[in-house]
């Protein structure tokens, strides 16, 4: 009896709606009215002659289609079974699809039910339900002020679903209101109200009554699919930006809203970043993503939605900023009247990019046109005082400011008179006095080290010296009568480590004693070293074997810099043996580099890497790269947003495929270049990228900008010189970097300024081409005679230096000459600043 009561009042609302409706805007009125057309108008497959609204003649999908009979079902091509011709062609005219018959019945199966592939999935069709409950709580009930409930809502749908009044809805009716009100947009893909007849005809009539409708909007699916809900966002919200410093804790919520409550998905990229298992990132029940500790690659866009609405999105901007760096050069300078003197300004990092201004204790200086007291160089980085006197004594200071902070570095001028020691140089340095301002030269009769100032020779390791505290040579015994080196680091400021592969071993030599105190033994052939500032690491790969196979092991030498016996240790077995990889890939041994804590690691002709904790010395997932038929080359990590590039090759055949920018926060592609090739080159502040083609007529570098949207083109440079390898030189216009690069066959040097595309070519060398290499490739692998490295040392240096296969040059960076040559070297293979 009770539910009996309530089922009249149903009725009762249902009547009360539809008599309401005639007072509704017209567009809710039916579209078409029944009549005979003429019999001389023709309609196609699936398409019945009607009179419209005006009482004129129209085509309309098949209302119903007569009963077959027959019994016998129709395969069509979509893997659906239709009881007849015209249920076929009715389908095709209301779906706007073209499915055609299958006359072997190879898609439909043997079960005779439907394939495996719906066009609209029940947890899709949940999704339009969801948005059509939105939709129309905001249109419907802005015409209608009438009480609210969701049982209410549901009975103006419905009324405003049945065009014709007649108590259920047909595939016109509802192909008609999904046009007329454009609700296509509220739908997934393949989806459509039509499928209310798939997935809601509990009879299987071709009509949704009243109850069936009711009961769609209520039920709970199989798959726990909660009760439908209703989910809104506010416009003005719809995106918000926020901004951040390095190392804060960001707390992020979500301004969706839905009936009941719902659970959040947070994405970055499409990646569900409660999948991540980063500790930085952590997304809470209540629907907060937290973000601990945040570095710069943080930045980016994160994206939440409810569980089972994907379509009302909201959009979280996070910016994320640093205070720059700043060093001034010298820190102490001591002249006497009537001299000039110039002090150097350097900043680094700073994001937004900062603005650089010098101060005299603490009062800004403004160049005067009258008495040319005061020379500023473009962009501040440099500073020369004419003609001091004793009131030019003072602090002065190198100011760089962004929003995220002031940070200053002060050199002193001293103006004293008389002869003062150190008079005639042009600075003195605070905290130069013991420091070694040089260069490692690794050649097959020991270790040369110069200065470059005038390439003196400053001290030699002979591959005959003893090394202190054992009975070995720097160098021979029996089976290798000279030095070979693989390759060399700088540690910190404490030591050099350089690998003898021949030897199984590394040599760890002191900078300030200038002798080898250490020996760390090694797998076989020890190749390649990494230095990781932020974790005081050092990376060794061993080749294992003369040749590059691509079959090398890792080890790990922990505490490199402290004064201690060190030892090797190797990353995290697998199945109980020890990994073979064709390479690692580490970020630079930058400032930047200390938010990245992890390598990527490729294997032989593998389409991807893996993913490798330096911490923990372990791999923690694996990355598919199948898709862009990609075998890692050349891997560059940008400190700014969180971008990796990727230089890509095919499996076996090494051909290039293009270029990956990948985002190291969630392991994702961001973009892909398939006609990008080259080897990338990354310049120390991560703001430049060149990469490096070669063809048929010369050599190639483009130059890119990173931006917060990705790479973005700022000119390329075409020359006849074969590139062989580049170095990045800090900019005496700008804080930013310039680029060297060396040839394969000619000694002279190209010069680009990446801020203005400036290109200029570095003569003066005795020899105008590089003789043929004595060197033996079976012997030295790992030592590329076709190579010609090319290095700068510091942020105020002036000199880069490189060589040939019996002489070293060292070039002055700022005036673009050779400052002098050093030769009767015996195949100098290695160079490395202190």
């Amino acid at each position: 009896m009770k539910s009996y009561i309530v089922l009249l009042a149903f009725l009762a609302t249902v009547i009360l709606v539809n008599a309401s409706k005639r007072h509704h805007h017209n567009k809710f009125s039916s579209s078409e009215h029944s009549g005979k057309c003429p019999r001389r108008k023709f309609c196609g497959k699936g398409k019945e002659c009607r009179l419209n609204s005006q009482g004129q003649p129209q085509c309309f999908c098949i209302e119903k289609c007569p009963d077959s009979g027959h019994g016998t079902s129709i395969c069509g091509s979509d893997g659906r079974f239709y009881p007849s011709h015209c249920h076929l062609n009715r389908y095709n005219c209301i779906s706007g699809e073209s499915v055609s018959i299958d006359s072997h019945g190879t898609t439909c199966g043997s079960s005779g039910k439907l394939s495996n592939h719906p066009l609209c999935s029940p947890e899709e069709f949940e999704i339009l339900k969801d948005n059509l409950l939105l939709y129309n709580h905001e249109h419907l009930r802005s015409l209608d002020k009438e009480p609210n409930g969701k049982d209410y809502l549901l009975s103006l749908m419905f009324s405003h679903f049945d065009q014709n009044n007649n108590g259920g809805l047909d595939y016109a009716e509802l192909q008609n209101v999904m046009a007329e009100d454009e609700m296509e947009k509220l739908a997934p893909p393949g989806c459509s109200l039509t499928h209310l007849f798939q997935f809601e005809d509990a009879d299987g009539n071709d009509i949704i009554d009243l109850n069936e409708f009711y009961v769609a909007f209520n039920k709970l699916y199989s798959l726990n699919v909660p009760a439908v809900s209703l989910i809104s966002l506010d416009k003005a919200v719809e995106v918000t930006h926020i901004t951040a410093q390095v190392n804060d804790n960001v707390e992020l919520k979500c301004d969706v809203t839905g009936i009941p409550p719902m659970r959040f998905i947070w994405k970055r990229y499409e990646v569900d970043l409660s999948t991540q298992d980063d500790h930085q990132i952590r997304v809470f029940s209540d629907g907060t993503l937290y973000l601990s500790n945040i570095q710069l690659l943080h930045s980016g866009n994160y994206t939440c939605h409810g569980e089972r609405n994907s379509h009302v999105v909201q959009t979280h901007v996070l910016t994320v900023q640093a205070p720059p760096d700043v060093h001034v050069s010298p820190h102490i300078i001591m002249k006497k009247p009537g001299t000039n003197v110039t002090m150097f300004c350097r900043v680094t990092g700073g994001e937004p990019a900062p603005t650089v201004q010098w101060l005299k204790n603490d009062d800004p200086i403004i160049p005067d046109d009258s008495n040319n007291k005061y020379i500023i160089a473009k962009n501040n980085v440099a500073l020369t005082i004419l003609d001091v006197y004793f009131s030019d004594t003072g602090a002065y200071m190198c100011e760089a400011k962004n929003s995220a902070g002031r940070r200053i570095d002060i050199t002193s001028l001293v103006v004293v008179a008389g002869s003062t020691q150190g008079e005639d140089q042009d600075s003195l340095h605070e905290d130069s006095k013991d420091e070694v301002n040089g260069f490692f030269v690794f050649h097959e009769k020991g270790i040369s080290i110069y200065d470059p100032n005038d390439c003196r020779l400053m001290h030699q390791i002979q591959a005959t010296d003893i090394i202190p505290g054992t009975q070995d040579y720097v160098c021979l015994n029996e089976q290798v009568p000279e030095c070979i080196w693989g390759t060399s680091i700088k540690v910190s400021t404490s030591y050099v480590y350089v690998t003898q592969p021949t030897l199984d071993r590394i040599l760890i030599i002191s900078i300030s004693q200038m002798v080898v105190v250490d020996v760390v033994t090694t797998d076989r052939y020890p190749v390649e070293l990494s230095y990781l500032t932020h974790l005081d690491q050092v990376w060794v790969q061993c080749w294992r074997s003369v040749e590059n196979r691509g079959e090398k092991t890792l080890q790990v030498i922990r505490d490199a810099k402290e004064k201690k016996k060190h030892h090797t240790v190797h990353p995290e077995p697998i199945n109980s043996h020890f990994d073979v990889v064709e390479n690692l890939f580490l970020p630079a041994n930058t400032k930047s580099s200390s938010q990245f804590h992890y390598g990527y690691v490729t294997h032989k002709n593998n389409r991807g890497f893996y993913k490798l904790d330096l911490i923990a010395l372990r791999y923690v997932k694996s990355i598919d790269l199948t898709l862009w038929n990609c075998v890692p080359e050349t891997v560059q990590f940008s400190g700014l947003y969180g971008m990796i590039i990727i230089e890509c090759r095919e499996p076996v055949t090494g051909r290039q495929t293009g270029e990956i920018v990948f985002d190291a926060l969630t392991d994702s592609v961001i973009h892909y270049k398939g006609d990008r090739f080259g080897k990338p080159y990354l310049s120390p502040d991560s703001r430049k990228l060149v990469t490096v083609s070669h063809d048929t007529t010369g050599t190639t570098l483009l130059v890119q900008r990173l931006t917060a949207n990705g790479l973005q083109f700022s000119f390329d440079v075409k020359t006849s010189l074969n590139i062989s390898l580049v170095a990045f030189y800090p900019s005496r216009t700008s804080h930013t970097y310039d680029l060297f690069a060396s040839s394969v066959d000619k000694l002279d040097v190209l010069f680009v300024d990446l801020e203005t595309g400036k290109v200029e070519m570095v003569t003066g060398f005795i020899h105008s081409s590089i003789p043929k290499s004595k060197l033996s490739t079976s012997l030295f692998p790992w030592n590329k005679p076709e190579e010609r490295p090319i290095s700068s040392q510091s942020l105020f240096s002036n000199y880069l230096v490189t060589r040939s296969q019996e002489s070293v040059y060292i070039i002055n960076g700022n005036t673009h000459t050779v400052n002098c040559q050093i030769g009767g070297l015996v195949a100098p293979s290695l160079i490395l600043w202190i």
